[in-house]
């Protein structure tokens, strides 16, 4: 249990911006337990999100607008940016248009691109638009933690069975100590914690089915992609995959909320 707890707090250190005050010792027990409570962080940082929309509703505070902001913000701001670093970072280097060794090395330069800027404010109008459209149909506040903690199971399976890119770096230190093993224990607990939310919060079964489907999707499209594209996986891509899965699922939310089958 000691592991297990330390793991938790090496999650919450390296993929939010809670302060946890501790020194944890980077180990294989630590390690392993991290890439399982990847999914868990990313409920985390959703149930804040989700609880202020609860309140906003409670009160008919602002208006859909100013909220789909909020939160597209609020995310971002809570995984300490990370994730969007790595999105542009990736989109750099994608479109280069030069060869996997070079797109490796743009994805290490510190300096950002044109087409990082560009990528990024595309993705993020994307994820206003849906989050505006999902929030004037009345979704269930539950769903701000669903989609964060199954675009960070799907990284959790991609950092572990995904071919690395390169022996150093986020992705490499992390897959040193972890296996397939873990990214079942990832997906395990993604797939109780959904079921919770689906038994005992406004989601339907047929929402959190759609949404779960889509990230089996996107993280099976994802590998064969990155490993073409990248030579393998990085942190630059897990983040990317991140970034990008939770602008698709919140597509998807809605597309099942307009058609009123959410």
């Amino acid at each position: 249990m000691k592991s297990a707890w330390n793991g938790w707090l090496l999650a919450l250190q390296l993929f939010t911006i809670i302060p946890i005050r501790r020194s944890i010792e980077w180990n294989a027990a630590h390690v392993r337990w991290l890439v399982r409570c990847m999914p868990l962080a990313g409920a985390l940082i959703g149930a804040l999100s989700a609880g202020v929309y609860a309140l906003f509703s409670s009160f008919s505070f602002s208006s859909p607008l100013v909220w789909a902001l909020l939160f597209l913000w609020l995310g971002i701001w809570m995984a300490g940016g990370m994730h969007a670093d790595g999105f542009m970072d990736v989109s750099d280097a994608f479109f280069s248009y030069r060869d996997v060794k070079r797109r490796q090395e743009i994805m290490s330069d510190s300096r950002v691109g044109a087409f990082a800027v560009l990528s990024l404010i595309c993705l993020l109008s994307f994820r206003w638009l849906f989050l505006y459209e999902s929030l004037q149909t009345g979704v269930p506040p539950a769903l701000f933690a669903a989609v964060p903690l199954l675009s960070r199971a799907g990284a959790a399976w991609l950092l572990s069975v995904g071919k690395l890119a390169k022996p150093t770096g986020m992705a490499a230190s992390l897959r040193e100590y972890s296996s397939c093993r873990d990214a079942i224990w990832a997906l395990g607990l993604a797939f109780v914690l959904l079921s919770l939310l689906c038994a005992f919060t406004a989601i339907s079964v047929q929402t959190g089915a759609a949404l779960a489907a889509a990230a089996v999707v996107l993280a099976a499209a994802a590998k064969p992609w990155a490993e073409k594209q990248f030579g393998g996986i990085t942190g630059d891509v897990l983040g990317a995959f991140i970034e990008g899965g939770e602008t698709v699922l919140w597509g998807v939310i809605w597309l099942l909320h307009s058609s009123a089958l959410g």
